[in-house]
């Protein structure tokens, strides 16, 4: 059965793998980037120079890289897959790959205001961090990796 929010399954999954939640993220600060930016003529050039910091934090640890926004979803593989969503709706679209969610040392989620900020702590170190509107969604992220059974 598809999670709430998904008409089908989306590419990228192995056969006899469903997911167990998907989620709508950004990357961890752009909120912050785009309320700068909103004043700026350089807003564009603000948010990408921030997606690229981010990239090479997620990419250094082997976290696929999908774009500024992305979809998460975590299957019942024990398998954090990641997806660019598709034009103007939040709904997997091409698939960018996956990554252990054995590797997953720690997952905290914090709301501040509207945002809600979802880290996930690899064990090499890297902090890989993400915001979303749907609190919710993210807690139930949240507690999917936490029930993979592999954090300490």
């Amino acid at each position: 059965m598809a999670p709430r929010g998904l008409v089908a399954q989306p590419d990228g999954l192995d056969a006899g793998e469903a997911l167990v939640v998907t989620v709508p993220v950004s990357f961890a600060g752009s909120a912050a980037v785009t309320m700068r930016g909103a004043f700026s003529l350089r807003a564009s050039q603000l948010r990408r120079a921030a997606v690229d910091e981010w990239a090479r934090a997620a990419e250094h640890c082997g976290f696929p890289f999908a774009s500024g926004d992305l979809i998460v979803g975590i299957s019942d593989h024990g398998r954090i897959h990641v997806w660019r969503p598709r034009f103007f709706v939040a709904r997997p679209g091409r698939h960018r790959g996956w990554f252990p969610a054995r590797r997953v040392e720690q997952v905290g989620v914090v709301r501040r205001g509207a945002v809600t900020r979802l880290t996930l702590l690899i064990d090499d170190g890297t902090l890989i961090g993400f915001e979303a509107m749907r609190a919710r969604r993210v807690r139930a992220f949240a507690d999917a990796v936490r029930a993979a059974g592999t954090l300490r």
